[in-house]
């Protein structure tokens, strides 16, 4: 590893409060200088994964690059409680093996996915995205592998020291979809985690065993005839599809779907990145229902290729923004990636052009992160869509087809053969970085500069250190993992949230406010959100050279509110929500 310190941090220990000192160096040169540098670390690390693609019917052999592109994604958990971040990477052919590495804690891994049982998943259909979450409460994340056809899977932590296949038992064995992503939320705050599944392709297509070659979009711009995406509601163990009652049926082209409280209310809320056509956000009205929220201008009426959504209080007021990626190809289709924020009216305005975070190619999974503990959210965007030759494009093509008039581009047979051509290829990464004031896109400057075709982007602190690094899952090719080096001296805290009954253990939906130097800032522990990835569920933020954090509330999702001032910087605290009694609202007995 030459001169890069890998292991920055010593051994993490509990001890009521969980502290881990941050110390990070670098003799990286960069200019200019942005205050920190990333390396690739995946050779060194032990992560040797390689994702393969699928291959569906024969009947769509002509199209077989498009539907083969995606699949690829990372989902990071400490899977066995020693307090070392876990990666979990997706894979998508027929026969082959999802992946679990195993944090030895000292900058190296270990894959125990086959040893473990959660390995060989890929056998009557194949996997698209998977989730961690708690669904049972017994303070080990639990396994969904959601696919495409059939085969979606839930299994069982056995403590750390393996997991049992509990599809059946769970219900989720009688699900039917081709599903995209997977998110969680307690949508009714009764203390389970239940299951959101975002779908892609309808249901009644079987991708292996195909009956026709109607199988695509009816309309680039507003179709409506994809997959019924599911709201499964967990009661102790058992989830039933509860998608019509509540609303949230939607068969939009969803390939991510996202959960947060969107207008402060307490309640999670729901968005969906659509391709094809409008995305959809729907509020939750306390559990009993979702009402999908309509404007004249904005959500619901874009009809971009969306692809992603993560949320974060940019502006620090207290608002969660939306990041939506879409598709920006020069000379054939300038979408761009919108950035939703609320105004107070209520109003959604796309704030991503002012910030200049708008246009980043073919863009796929996106999240915001602290990416040099400055206290300003940051943003990592995945791009790329299908790398073949570089002499052969496949855009012509495809701008023929969407406005031939009578074409119906539904079924597969009217599409021009692929062949070997790209479509967006060797396209890299983004990094938009937060100074404060406004965005710059620093990838190639900071060390990513690779150009596979990637998927999910995950958020991982590698070492406990207190210094946000990155894991890509990319399609068709190796996974990347790299380090971060903060080249300054910057703060940091983090938080491991543990809810008590009637909150879910796992704390999602709990609403952090951070206050710095009279700069409050809210985060909210997510159950999942971005395309193709899932982060470290640790909150994690930067306080610059602030040495503590002035107030720290956190507002579980049983409705108590708990509250820290002069909390001391660079510690890690594992929080558990106290026990005891929770105000009533009024008119409740």
């Amino acid at each position: 590893m030459g001169k890069y310190k890998w292991i920055r941090a010593g051994f993490y220990a509990l001890i009521g409060l969980t502290v881990v000192m941050a110390g990070c160096s670098s003799d990286r040169d960069q200019q200019p200088n942005y205050g920190f540098s990333l390396q690739d670390v995946t050779e060194e690390s032990g992560i040797s994964f390689v994702h393969e693609k699928p291959v569906f019917d024969e009947l769509v052999d002509n199209i077989m690059p498009w539907l083969a592109s995606t699949g690829a994604g990372v989902f990071v958990a400490d899977y066995n409680q020693d307090g070392w971040m876990d990666l979990y990477f997706t894979n998508s052919s027929i026969g082959s093996h999802n992946a679990l590495y195993r944090n030895n804690g000292d900058g190296t891994f270990t894959e125990v996915g086959e040893e473990l049982g959660v390995a060989d998943v890929n056998q009557d259909g194949v996997s698209q995205t998977a989730l961690w979450f708690d669904y049972d409460n017994d303070g080990f994340p639990d396994l969904f592998v959601g696919t495409w056809s059939e085969g979606s899977k839930l299994f069982r932590n056995l403590d750390g020291q393996g997991f049992a296949d509990v599809t059946d038992a769970s219900g989720i064995g009688e699900l039917k979809g081709n599903f995209a992503k997977a998110v969680t939320l307690d949508y009714d705050r009764d203390g389970y985690l239940d299951l959101y599944l975002g779908a892609y392709f309808h249901e009644s297509n079987q991708m292996f065993d195909l009956t026709t070659t109607r199988i695509m979009h009816d309309d680039f711009e507003r179709a409506v005839n994809g997959g019924r995406n599911l709201l499964l509601r967990n009661v102790e163990g058992v989830f039933t599809d509860v998608s019509d009652e509540m609303g949230v049926a939607d068969r939009g082209w969803t390939l991510a779907s996202g959960s947060a409280d969107i207008n402060n209310d307490g309640w999670p809320d729901l968005y969906n990145a659509n391709d094809f056509g409008p995305d959809t956000l729907y509020y939750n009205e306390q559990g009993e229902r979702f009402v999908e929220i309509e404007q004249s201008r904005g959500i619901g009426e874009d009809t971009f290729k969306g692809m992603n959504v993560d949320f974060a209080d940019v502006f620090h007021d207290g608002r969660l923004a939306m990041y939506v990626s879409n598709v920006s190809k020069p000379l054939y289709i300038l979408e761009g990636n919108q950035l939703w924020q609320a105004n107070e009216q209520g109003t959604f305005i796309d704030r991503a052009p002012e910030l200049d975070i708008h246009l980043a190619d073919f863009s796929w999974g996106a999240r915001f992160m602290d990416i040099d503990n400055s206290g300003e959210f940051s943003l990592v965007v995945s791009t790329g869509f299908i790398s073949a030759s570089k002499k052969r494009d496949y855009w012509f093509d495809l701008g023929t087809l969407a406005t031939t008039p009578g074409t119906v581009v539904e079924d597969a047979k009217n599409w021009m053969n692929f062949e070997d051509k790209s479509l967006s290829g060797y396209e890299q990464n983004y990094l938009f970085w937060n100074n404060g004031s406004s965005f710059q896109n620093v990838a190639e400057a900071t060390g990513l500069t690779f150009d596979y075709d990637a998927r999910g982007v995950a958020v991982i602190d590698l070492t406990n250190d207190g210094v946000l690094d990155l894991a890509f899952a990319n399609q068709g090719n190796e996974a990347k993992l790299f380090a971060n080096t903060i080249e300054s001296e910057r703060n940091w805290i983090k938080l491991e949230l543990i809810g008590t009954w009637p909150s879910n253990r796992d704390a999602v939906g709990a609403r952090v406010t951070i206050e710095v130097d009279g700069v409050s800032t809210v985060i909210e522990r997510d159950g999942g959100n971005s395309f193709g990835a899932q982060s470290d569920p640790r909150i994690h933020f930067g306080l610059g050279t602030a040495t503590q954090v002035d107030v720290i509330t956190i507002q579980w999702p049983s409705g108590r509110t708990e509250q820290w001032t002069d909390v001391p910087a660079n510690q890690l605290l594992k929080i558990e929500e106290a026990n005891v009694p929770i105000a009533k609202e009024d008119g409740e007995a």
